[in-house]
């Protein structure tokens, strides 16, 4: 298999019709369960919306079992197809999927620059990059997804210090993973993956 990237719009299924029917289709009751127990309708479209990505993404990937377990860190892996990573996110109206060979991590934002827990989130270096750059909002999303993708690629979340480590553009963290990145309905995306992987981002619609 080789490397795919893609992202949903999950507006359409403010259509009721559509939303019951994709629930139906969920292979995982755990997200079922989740989906329906978010309190606010934008919630329940983003998380149901990425667990319909996934079951696309790794059904067209070959995956026949689509069992999930759970790593020491929480990332969910197919239990019958370890050859086949995954990764998951939403924000906004977005929910994307990344699939790979090897150990692989996305995520999309829309948050703004928030210089109050710069400190928290990036080193000096970092935050330098940020304030010098023309669109400060544009520069954080970057920054931010880099080290939210490259976490989830390891596997340990936020359970790392995202201030441990810098993913500036070009810096030495690009030697060992390949960033992918766009920006798609005023959202931020990007995947990590292994160094010589690309994928192109693509997208899917619900049918």
């Amino acid at each position: 298999m080789s490397p795919a990237l893609c992202y949903l719009d999950v507006s359409p299924l403010s259509d009721a019709a559509l939303f019951r029917r994709c629930l139906e289709d969920l292979p995982w009751e755990e997200r079922k369960q989740r989906v329906l127990r978010y309190r606010f309708e934008k919630d329940r479209m983003l998380c149901l919306g990425a667990g319909i990505l996934a079951r696309h993404m790794l059904t067209r990937a070959g995956a026949t079992d689509l069992r999930l377990r759970r790593e020491e860190w929480g990332r969910p892996c197919l239990t019958a197809h370890p050859d086949i990573h995954f990764s998951l996110s939403h924000s906004g109206i977005l929910a994307v999927c990344a699939v790979s060979p090897s150990p692989v991590g996305i995520d999309v934002e829309t948050a703004r620059w928030d210089p109050d827990i710069a400190p928290l989130c990036f080193q000096e270096e970092e935050i330098q990059w940020i304030l010098s750059s023309p669109d400060r909002d544009l520069a954080f999303l970057r920054l931010w997804t880099r080290k939210e993708s490259y976490l989830k690629r390891l596997g340990t979340g936020l359970s790392r210090s995202p201030a441990g480590f810098s993913v500036l553009p070009g810096g030495p963290l690009e030697e060992e993973v390949h960033f992918l990145e766009a920006t798609v309905m005023n959202h931020q995306v990007c995947a990590c993956f292994s160094p010589g992987e690309k994928a192109e981002l693509q997208a899917w619609h619900l049918k």
